[in-house]
């Protein structure tokens, strides 16, 4: 049996409730080493997860032989080097969501996959929606279904980051410190860590964004960032969607909706996968559908995508174009005005 070797870079909550716990559970997944700016954060995680090595540098994770993919899971502002360094070390990629936070950076990224284009680079959030209810939702929309789509609305949104850090700071010893609402630390709020959702939702089903016009604000938080934002954005080809996400929503009531002409799509509201309103005989399906594919389907996809040299779900391309949106936002919000987005 071919077995993967993993090096995770950022042993935060994500590296320490998500991934390591779903590798753990693949065969064909080995988590070798790991690596944390924060020494006793890196020599925790390793020894809660049985984890033989620990690094304060991640270079030095880097130069192991026997690690061969390596998941980006640290602030993000710092994905871009990191990202970066492990394909010019020969690693296979996970980039946790966002992939950057400007388009200089997601360039680099660009271009470092496609000088090592035998590399496997995976950018977070894409492979979350290769579910079964979303591939119902692209059925309809490639079987002409819902007819001309004329509209589209994606909404992600929680009560804020403070719970998770807590958790994390607990988890380690640490003092309470939120670097979600620091903007050296985050170089954004809210769109970057729940408006890429959204928006990336809005991009795997209908595809590329034309132009962005937007509004964010902070509202009740004690950030120096944007705890609510809404993007207004023109698709390429003509439908208007919006993207809404807010750190100060108390319900995690959440959902994606697809207008057409001949048909609506509701996607997750109150727990429904799918509902699809038929215009041709005035109707509701709600079709029964399984949550996901398999366990650990993010970690899965990837790892038979190195196996089986196979394209992932998410490429560097993508995750730059999310940037770009995102970025256009923070610019229209300034400015005002609508921001186009180069072709």
């Amino acid at each position: 049996m071919v077995k993967i070797g993993f090096g995770i870079i950022g042993c935060g909550g994500i590296s320490n409730y998500f991934h390591i716990p779903e590798l753990k559970a693949i065969e064909e997944a080995e988590v070798v080493a790991v690596a944390d700016i924060k020494e006793e954060r890196a020599r925790l995680t390793a020894e809660r997860f049985n984890i033989k090595y620990w690094y304060s540098d991640y270079m030095k994770l880097l130069e192991r032989d026997d690690v061969e993919a390596i998941i980006v899971a640290t602030p993000h502002p710092t994905h871009a080097k990191i990202a970066v360094d492990a394909i010019n070390a020969g690693k296979h990629v996970i980039i946790q969501k966002p992939m950057c936070t400007n388009s200089r950076d997601a360039e680099a990224i660009v271009d470092a996959s496609r000088k090592h284009s035998s590399l496997k680079v995976m950018v977070l959030p894409f492979v979350y929606f290769d579910t079964p209810a979303f591939d119902y939702i692209r059925n309809l929309l490639e079987s002409g279904e819902l007819g001309r789509i004329c509209m589209a609305r994606a909404r992600v949104a929680h009560g804020g980051p403070e719970k998770y850090q807590e958790e994390v700071t607990r988890m380690f010893g640490e003092e309470k410190n939120c670097w979600f609402f620091d903007p050296e630390r985050a170089h954004g709020g809210v769109l970057l860590d729940l408006g890429v959702y959204a928006i990336s939702q809005i991009v795997y089903l209908l595809g590329r964004v034309k132009s962005v016009s937007a509004l964010i604000a902070t509202l009740d938080k004690p950030a120096k960032v944007e705890d609510n934002s809404a993007l207004l954005m023109e698709m390429e080809n003509g439908a208007i969607s919006v993207a809404e996400t807010s750190w100060t929503q108390v319900a995690t009531l959440e959902g994606t909706s697809i207008y057409g002409t001949k048909g609506t799509v509701l996607l997750n509201y109150f727990n429904t996968p799918v509902a699809f309103y038929r215009q041709k005989d005035s109707s509701w399906i709600m079709p029964v559908l399984a949550k996901e594919k398999e366990p650990q389907h993010t970690h899965r996809h990837f790892i038979k995508c190195i196996i089986n040299d196979e394209k992932p779900i998410g490429t560097p391309e993508e995750g730059k174009h999310v940037v770009e949106i995102m970025e256009s936002a923070y610019k229209s919000a300034k400015t005002g005005k609508i921001v186009r987005l180069k072709a």
